[in-house]
């Protein structure tokens, strides 16, 4: 019997192939010092992947092929099949700096964590491989706090390295079950279910995850599909999550979420998602104000109570739904009534 790999990097991917190429070279170049194996599950792509990657073979590289689920699940499959003793999820758009895995895996042994990160870069994903620019993007805040690292820091889905046990322990049976209906905030879905528990968390100063910029359709075409999605899982987290004081700082952070989501919609948006949204925030525990906003609403808030100083600044600062409208309203409304079983 084999002995288990180092690391499993899990790629879910459905389509793709050119975008998901770049993503391959980029593993090729990062996993020359520790054992791996690469998980691609293939989630219905209309021409199987591995008929399209046959030039990435001789990586230690299995294909999973699935009828079309979506990537929530796509994932947790690539999981279940995972044997190593770490664990790295990656998008087909994700790329590794090429010494990520050594430094991280050796940060994770050192200081026996649960989960490592770093900062990160971003690229144009065009050209040869060669000819890409790793660019710095986003530096990241150091922190220790579970509910805080994925509710608030909330790292690129490429970005941290997990110990497969710490997982197992949390996904086997998730706060907030799979579902299609959280496909476009995948990755947040992932958070949502960890944000409730203990980590021994590190961070790694330095660019060592890089997101790849490309002309590809996403999910982030229609912010409204975002919103519906958030609101879902949200949610379903205020409803599945257990009321204790272990899991009362990723409560309220939920919460804080809800009221500041709620602020940012525009004008006549949608009544119902409206109230679901505020209804987050008024159930979940409180916290400090400057948590819900800058100097303005703090002082309104203090004069008016956090409701009035809300609606008072929506009115003022936000556009009209129609103004930034992608989706119709009847496409919306089928939308929020596909979650009200969630």
């Amino acid at each position: 019997m084999l002995p288990a790999p180092d690391l499993s990097i899990i790629i879910p991917a459905y389509n793709r192939i050119e975008m998901l190429k770049y993503t391959l070279e980029s593993v090729q170049r990062a996993i020359q010092d520790c054992t791996v194996e690469i998980i691609v599950v293939d989630d219905g792509s209309q021409i199987p992947l591995s008929d399209c990657l046959q030039n990435f073979l001789s990586l230690p590289i299995h294909f999973i092929r699935q009828s079309n689920q979506g990537s929530i699940v796509a994932r947790n499959h690539g999981f279940r099949e995972a044997k190593g003793k770490y664990v790295l999820f990656l998008d087909s758009d994700d790329l590794l700096h090429p010494d990520k895995l050594v430094v991280q895996i050796k940060q994770l042994e050192e200081t026996q964590s649960d989960v490592c990160y770093t900062d990160e870069a971003v690229t144009r994903l065009q050209g040869h491989y060669t000819d890409l620019v790793f660019k710095p993007k986003r530096v990241l805040s150091t922190v220790q706090e579970s509910a805080r690292f994925y509710l608030q820091v909330q790292p690129l889905p490429s970005n941290p390295i997990y110990k497969k046990s710490y997982l197992d322990k949390y996904l086997t049976k998730p706060l907030v079950s799979a579902n299609r209906i959280y496909d476009s905030v995948g990755d947040v879905w992932l958070y949502y279910n960890l944000a409730a528990y203990p980590a021994k968390i590190t961070k790694i100063d330095g660019y060592y995850c890089v997101y790849g910029e490309h002309e590809g359709e996403r999910y982030t075409n229609h912010w409204e599909n975002l919103g519906v999605s958030s609101l879902a899982l949200m949610l379903a987290f205020a409803k599945n999550c257990p009321v204790n004081d272990s899991t009362l700082e990723a409560r309220r952070l939920v919460g804080e979420c809800a009221l500041i989501s709620w602020r940012k919609l525009p004008k006549n948006f949608n009544l119902d998602f409206e109230k679901k949204m505020w209804g987050i925030w008024k159930e979940s525990p409180k916290g400090d104000l400057q948590n819900l906003g800058g100097k303005n609403f703090q002082i309104l808030a203090k004069l008016l109570g956090v409701r009035n100083a809300a609606f008072i600044l929506r009115y003022l600062q936000r556009p009209d739904y129609a103004k930034i409208q992608t989706i119709s309203r009847q496409e919306l409304s089928n939308k929020l009534s596909s979650i009200e079983n969630i």
